[in-house]
């Protein structure tokens, strides 16, 4: 019988859990940082991608050897990025993970507290666009405006917002629709054919209708990762 694995996705807003056994993965939630160790104590080994430098010290702590971190050199992946010391780990796992179990080609799209998007094109990682997510335009709208409410992201059909509130939904959530759309079609135009759109992410829901919706995608990557190391 295989060892249970705990999967674990570092954010910057929260940690996002799985549980692994062989090919089988099983959410288990999302969860704030400082309440991680509560709901990982029945986990004796452990994989993790991580964007929070700060964070690893803990999964170590907690772990011991039980924990591993990965690493962008354990991605088998090609890169054609100029600063590739500075590639987020997660990007290229989210990247590689596509390419394992979709296609070679396709917009990859990560929607958390930053809304990413990169291209993968012929199996290589070639670059991609970083901005605020939905929620963190909300929050700063909110922090910075005395007059503006902070809102919970929304998936706005409306043709015009008649409140404030929906003024902001709607606001926030067209321009990141609008985002990955005009992206995805600059890249499609780029490499001469339409290319699938893939979705990620804690609030990826709110774009599911743009492409494959896969809320496990850096899961999957992890639970392949460990199985063939």
């Amino acid at each position: 019988m295989r060892d249970r694995i705990l999967s674990i996705d570092v954010g910057n807003t929260t940690v996002h859990l799985c549980e692994i056994n062989g090919e089988e993965i099983r959410e288990i939630g999302r969860f704030r940082h400082e309440d991680f160790e509560s709901v990982a104590k029945g986990y004796k080994k452990a994989v993790a991608v991580s964007v929070k430098e700060s964070f690893n010290e803990r999964l170590r702590e907690f772990f011991g050897e039980g924990i591993y971190i990965l690493r962008r050199e354990d991605i088998p992946l090609e890169v054609e990025y100029e600063t590739p010391q500075t590639l987020g780990t997660d990007r290229l796992l989210n990247a590689w993970a596509v390419k394992e179990f979709y296609s070679p080609d396709g917009v990859i799209v990560s929607a958390g507290t930053a809304l990413v998007i990169d291209l993968l094109h012929r199996g290589v990682f070639r670059g991609g666009f970083i901005t605020a997510g939905p929620r963190l335009k909300a929050h700063c709208l909110s922090a910075r405006a005395e007059a503006i409410p902070e809102v919970e992201p929304y998936i706005f059909e409306e043709e015009i917002g008649k409140s404030t509130e929906d003024c902001l939904k709607g606001g926030i959530y067209l321009e990141s629709r609008r985002f990955i759309e005009e992206t995805s079609q600059r890249w499609s135009e780029m490499v001469g054919r339409k290319l699938p759109i893939f979705i990620t992410g804690g609030d990826g829901w709110l774009f599911e209708d743009l492409g494959t919706y896969d809320p496990l995608l850096i899961h999957r990557g992890l639970g392949r990762i460990i199985i063939n190391r």
